[in-house]
């Protein structure tokens, strides 16, 4: 047999769950000195180890990458003005308010904005999001209320923009009156996680969880499940 048999039949005996004795014993039976048996008992085993040692360097790479990005990452809240501070959502049949501290408006005098999504995201604290540190791809998440659709990219701040993209992570999807009521509340993370919990606001998962871990959205799920 060539060289190139021989490290099969070793690779096959080690698949078979003999030892690397049992395999000298075999290599010599048949008249092969004890270096070369060695020789190719060694090169039979090495694929294998190269896999190993490569494995474990990706793993090592991801960890190292992704810990210094995390410890080294500057996001901070940034303090985003509340579109709807100073108003009080009124519906037909209720009192007037007359306190003159809050200006009564109607639900369908609200036209959604932009800005309206990006106070919502960083009150739910998506702003500790970051890139992905091994593609430098930014967070995006998509927002559909009712006819309406926007999508947001956080970098060091939340910038949002009307449409959807393509390339979100997630996407929620929520009712113009649920959206308002969270704004306009004192509380807008403790108002649209009810929302959430209630079911009239649905969160749709587009990447995968690697991707969705390598860019901090687990901080995220624990703000919304908290």
């Amino acid at each position: 047999m060539d060289d190139k048999e021989l490290i099969k039949k070793a690779r096959n005996s080690f698949n078979a769950k003999k030892s690397k004795a049992e395999i000298l014993e075999g290599f010599q039976k048949r008249g092969y000195k004890l270096a070369y048996a060695e020789k190719i008992i060694a090169k039979a085993k090495r694929p294998k180890r190269i896999a190993i040692v490569i494995l474990i360097t990706a793993i090592l790479f991801f960890s190292l990458t992704f810990s210094a990005y995390t410890v080294f990452s500057t996001n901070e809240k940034v303090q985003i003005k509340n579109p709807l501070s100073g108003f009080k959502l009124f519906s037909a049949g209720e009192t007037q308010n007359t306190d003159g501290e809050l200006t009564n408006i109607n639900l369908e005098d609200i036209e959604i904005t932009p800005e309206y999504i990006s106070f919502i995201l960083n009150e739910l604290e998506a702003w500790q999001l970051h890139k992905n540190p091994l593609t430098l791809e930014d967070p995006i998440i998509n927002f559909k209320i009712e006819e309406k659709t926007f999508y947001s990219e956080i970098k060091n701040e939340i910038k949002t923009y009307e449409g959807l993209s393509e390339n979100a992570d997630i996407q929620f999807e929520t009712t113009k009156k649920d959206l308002v009521e969270a704004i306009i509340s004192n509380n807008s993370k403790e108002i649209f996680k009810q929302s959430l919990a209630s079911g009239n606001t649905q969160v749709e998962i587009k990447a995968n969880e690697i991707e969705l871990a390598s860019k901090g959205y687990l901080k995220l799920y624990e703000t919304l499940q908290s």
